[in-house]
């Protein structure tokens, strides 16, 4: 088999990965139409606003007016006028593609400078202000949190309470790798090798023996959500374009699919992949035989095509499930729908959305603590963004900016705070924790 050739199925296959990535957007042959109208919140036309949609420019006229073409929907739109703040929204295409879009936008007022100073001023905060403790990893539980931190060489657990303050400490073995919440609400200590159960008891931390990491893993994390009357499991198909949820009654151990979703068109692209690179996987069809073609891979070239196919090729699809307010919702990025069950199991609506055409959206959503709010994550040259999602309808409902510090890890949000660990950039050795102020 020449390489060359290996290396154009690469590079199909690439594009092919580019093409899910951006959520397979459609390209119409001919352009469509979009007209809108930009108004304040007075209701007054606003003129010489600029429009962007796509790679498309424009400026809304004398009487707030735009008009524009574009062929590739959904598309990002954009509007900024000095006196306004900036407006984002996904446009998709009418039904009848040949039909005109038609759009109306209100724009909202920019706060003074005086206020803009003053809010800057008092946003960032930290949620833990020992500034020579090291914040390897921190999970926050009720109205506490806890910490895995580490001290002049000693690591430890540590309790805190709602203000910040030590409650216990526990010291624990070196080099820890971080903590990991089961569907049932149980947190561990993690290691590479081994993981820990960890228990609060009244004013103390309590930890059970350990056990494999591996085999503990392969038993907790399939569970996905765990109610009174039964537990959900997450199953990964072949290439990892397959999702399935199953949910399984606590009482008669009995299964039911409760949602599979699947990209056939990429299973069948990877088997073919596979098949040409000789890689040891399970395909999508069970009566798949690879061709008799000898493989003149070298050692090199054949390690190159199993990281490229584990790193990139096999990621999987992005559809979680989440319990928000008593309710079970599957948002499946894939087809762009959200699908909404009863914790019993029973199917009670779909829609659709459009968060994720938005620019640098980094395939991740995530709850607050209180399982009431869902949050979009978007990251441009290190600065995150923080969408707000209606998990009712799917649209965006607040915007917010991790404005002080760039790549922030392990966000995680309670009340009305975003808190995260932020590494320093002139000291490697240690990160610190902050939290930020988001909108109500």
């Amino acid at each position: 088999m020449n390489y060359l050739c290996i290396s154009g199925r690469l590079w199909l296959t690439i594009l092919m990965v580019i093409s899910i990535h951006v959520f397979c957007e459609v390209s119409y042959s001919q352009d469509v139409v979009v007209t809108g109208v930009v108004m304040n919140e007075q209701n007054q036309r606003v003129a010489g606003a600029e429009i962007k949609m796509g790679q498309t420019n424009s400026k809304t006229n004398s009487k707030g007016g735009f008009t524009l073409k574009a062929n590739i929907f959904p598309a990002q739109l954009t509007i900024k006028h000095p006196l306004y703040k900036a407006y984002f929204e996904v446009v998709r295409a009418s039904a009848n593609p040949g039909d005109t879009i038609q759009l109306e936008i209100f724009l909202e007022e920019k706060s003074t400078e005086l206020d803009e100073v003053t809010v800057n001023a008092s946003r960032i905060i930290w949620a833990y202000d020992k500034k020579n403790t090291h914040i390897i990893d921190f999970a926050l539980y009720e109205t506490e949190m806890l910490l895995i931190c580490a001290e002049k060489h000693h690591y430890f657990l540590r309790r805190l309470d709602s203000i910040g303050k030590k409650i216990v400490d526990v010291q624990i073995k070196k080099n820890p790798v971080g903590l990991y919440t089961d569907c049932t609400g149980g947190t561990h200590l993690v290691y590479a090798d081994s993981i820990f159960e960890i228990k609060f008891i009244r004013n103390s931390i309590g930890m059970l023996s350990g056990n494999s990491f591996e085999k503990t893993m392969k038993v907790l994390s399939p569970c996905v959500i765990s109610s009174p009357d039964n537990i959900i499991l997450k199953r990964l198909g072949p290439h990892n374009k397959l999702v399935e949820y199953v949910k399984v009654d606590w009482n008669t151990k009995k299964p039911s699919l409760l949602y599979l979703t699947s990209d056939r068109m990429m299973m069948r692209q990877l088997d073919e992949f596979a098949s040409d690179n000789d890689l040891a996987v399970a395909y999508s069809d069970p009566n798949y035989r690879r061709p008799n073609i000898p493989n003149n891979l070298t050692e090199k070239q054949q390690w190159d095509n199993d990281q490229f196919y584990n790193q990139i090729l096999k990621k999987p699809l992005y559809a979680p499930i989440f319990e928000i307010n008593d309710s079970v919702y599957v948002f499946d990025h894939f087809k762009d729908s959200a699908i909404v069950y009863s914790l019993s199991g029973n199917r009670i609506r779909s829609f659709q959305f459009s968060y994720h055409y938005f620019e640098n959206w980094k395939s991740e959503l995530f709850l607050n603590e209180e399982k009431t709010k869902l949050y979009a994550r978007y990251e441009s040259d290190g600065l995150v963004t923080l969408r707000q999602i209606d998990p009712s309808t799917g649209r965006v409902v607040n915007v917010d900016v991790l404005e002080k510090h760039i790549h922030p890890m392990n966000i995680q949000i309670r009340g009305n705070f975003a808190y995260y660990i932020y590494k320093h950039y002139l000291d490697n050795s240690i990160h610190y924790l902050y939290k930020q102020p988001l909108k109500k």
